[in-house]
This record gives C-alpha cells, structure tokens and sequence, in this order.
C-alpha cells in the first residue's frame, strides 16, 4: 500500500483519477478503481479475487466462471493502460503515484521521484502533432456535430443514424419506420454522441495544458466563411458533418456512411474497415476504425484535423490516443515529421455498455504538402 502515503493523500489522488478524462466516462473501470480503493481504506491489502470484482463490482451473475468470460481481466489491462496514460500526462507533478501489478487485483501507491516526474513535463511526441495549433498566426476552432432526432407528441425521440438531414429526415424516417411512426413528428437536435464529448474534452484539456487557445463551435452553425485563416479540428462522420464529408473526398482513406475505405491497399491491408463483434464466452468485443487526416486548410496557410469514425466511442478512442505522448511518440517514429498525413487506428470496445478498452495504431499515409 505504500506506508508513506496518509488516506487523504490516497483519496485525493482518487478524486483526481476518476475525473480525468481516462476514466470520467468509463463506468465498469471507475467501479473497479473504486473498489481496489475502498479495500486499501478498510485495511484490507490482500488482492480481490477475480470471482469476486465480476460478481460484486461488475454484476455478472453468481454462475461467473472466468474461464469463458474475461471481463475482469481485459478490464484490469485497460486500467493499467489508463494509469500510466494520466502519470504521463495531467499527472505527472502528483506526489502520489497508484498502480495495477500485473497478474495482482489490488492497487500498490507509492511516493513519486519529483526529478523524474520534472524531465516528463516535456513532451515532444504532442507538440509535434499540435504544432500546427501552437503559432499565434491562425484561431483555433473545434467543429462538434450535434445529432437529429425525432420527436413525437408523447416526448418519445427517434432516431436513425443514417438519417440525417433536416431537410428530407422526416419523410426519410417515416419510411423506414412504417407504421410506428403514424404521429407527428418533431425534429429535435438536444443530444450529441457521449464518444464525441469525451473526444472534445480530451482535446481540450491537451491544448489547455499546451496553452493554446481552443474555441468550441457547433457544425450547424458554422459556415465556411467562419473556417477562413482558421487551423480546424473536426470531429464526426460523414454522416452527421458537412464538413468531414466534404474535405475527405479524393484522399487515400475515404469514410462513407458505414465503412472506411481504403482507395489503394498495401499489402496485408483491407479494402475497407467497418465494425465487427464478437463473443468470446459472455463477453461481448466489438472493433471500430477511426481515420485521423491532418490536411491544409481550405484557404491554405492552416492546417485541419478530421477525427472521424461512424461510431461515437471511436471518436472517443481516437481522442485518448491523440492526446496520449507515448501513444503519438509510436505514430512520429512511424510517420517521421511529415506534415499532412492519415492515420488508421483500430478502437476495441467491451461488453453491453461498450467502453473503450484500447486503441491501436493500423496504418498510415503521407499526404502531399
């Protein structure tokens, strides 16, 4: 448990984690982390058994047998690849350091080396990547989608995520719908994607930490006159932001309404890159791809960064990864300092609620400058 460390000192580091953006939104890895925590306060260091976090924290049913169902393990992965993710980064000064030994489920704290945690206050690995948005010559704007729904005269809210413009949704709907959708209709946009929020926050936090300066605008109000000189981060699909479809058009990764497409495949690359599930024992995987382009800008003289996935949570895992230095330091060594690129990353999610669990590197493609 670390005899240095007092439990106020343990439980503020606590509070810190679980509202940083590595875990604020990941619900069965707060409960976990929660747990571990609560067991070192009562006294208890000996490490949980795994029966016993699937049962009690996870709710799987009394009948769990980890054998055909590794949630508690891929959850434990994911934990340690978080911690480390928020050492190197918002928590590198903490005087406090908590980690997940491997092959143990109980968390160990230990009194960090300032020195050390001194030298990785520099990272280059983001400042590269960001770079474009560090001058002082352009704004900064981050591009959201918000997404339509149907509302109906009982407060029910309808959506199909293919459908998606104001101006034919409704006759769209209705067509898809049947009979079910007999009452009036109400177009309504007071919902965005949980994935693209956790994305944009954690963009946000970088560039504050970087300190530069990040305006936050939505995709229906905004026009192309609002991008002139401006350096863009967008984020969203083809599907829901004009300005994703249009500025991914003649590139050699080109995402449609369900797929990625890959215009000219290498070898051991796919065509094309769309969800996939699986199960293995009662837990459910599924895969995404989320394609990250960094292009110029469209009046030339900034640049534009499109995040985009035809799944929330990819945006998500995508977010984590391009905030992340050790992540983008794997990325920099791949693709050297290239200016204007495409990066494919494979996003793994996990059970009903689908959290993200880990993001990989795929494939690249240097665009030409």
């Amino acid at each position: 448990m670390g005899g240095r460390s007092s439990p106020k000192s343990r439980q503020e580091l606590m509070r810190r984690l679980l509202s940083s953006p590595y875990f604020a939104q990941a619900e069965s890895l707060r409960r976990i982390l929660l747990f571990l925590s609560e067991r070192i306060e009562s006294g208890n260091d000996s490490p949980a058994k795994e029966y016993e976090i699937a049962v009690s924290v996870l709710g799987r049913p009394s009948s769990f047998d980890p054998k055909i169902d590794p949630i508690v393990r891929v959850s434990m992965a994911s934990i340690r690849d978080r911690l480390r993710a928020y050492f190197e980064n918002e928590g590198r000064a903490e005087p406090l350091r908590v980690s997940l030994p491997k092959g143990q489920y109980r968390l160990v704290f230990t009194r960090s080396d300032r020195p050390k945690a001194a030298e990785s206050a520099s990272k280059p690995a983001l400042s590269w990547f960001w770079s474009p948005y560090l001058l002082p010559a352009n704004p900064n704007i981050l591009v959201y989608t918000e997404l339509l729904f149907f509302r109906d005269a009982d407060g029910n809210f309808i959506r199909n995520i293919y459908v998606n413009d104001l101006a034919t949704g409704e006759t769209e709907l209705r067509q898809k719908l049947g009979g079910l959708a007999a009452t009036p209709l109400s177009p309504s946009f007071h919902f965005v994607s949980a994935g693209e929020m956790s994305c944009l926050l954690a963009i946000q936090r970088t560039f504050a930490a970087l300190a530069a300066p990040l305006e936050i605008r939505n995709a229906r109000f905004f026009s192309w006159s609002d991008a002139r000189r401006a350096n863009l981060v967008l984020l969203g699909s083809s599907r829901t932001n004009p300005f994703v479809r249009s500025l991914h058009s003649g590139l050699p990764f080109v995402i449609t309404d369900r797929t990625i497409d890959n215009r000219e495949p290498r070898s051991n690359e796919l065509p094309s890159y769309s969800e996939s599930r699986s199960v293995e024992g009662r837990l459910e995987r599924v895969i995404e791809y989320a394609i990250v382009t960094r292009r110029p800008g469209p009046a030339g003289g900034s640049a534009v960064t499109m995040i985009s996935a035809n799944h929330g949570r990819a945006i998500e895992g995508a977010g984590v990864f391009l905030t992340d230095e050790a992540h983008l330091q794997g990325v920099l060594e791949a693709i050297g300092r290239n200016q204007f690129f495409q990066i494919l990353l494979r996003v793994e999610l996990l059970d009903f609620d689908e959290e993200v669990v880990d993001v990989e590197y795929v494939t690249h493609r240097v665009l030409p400058s």
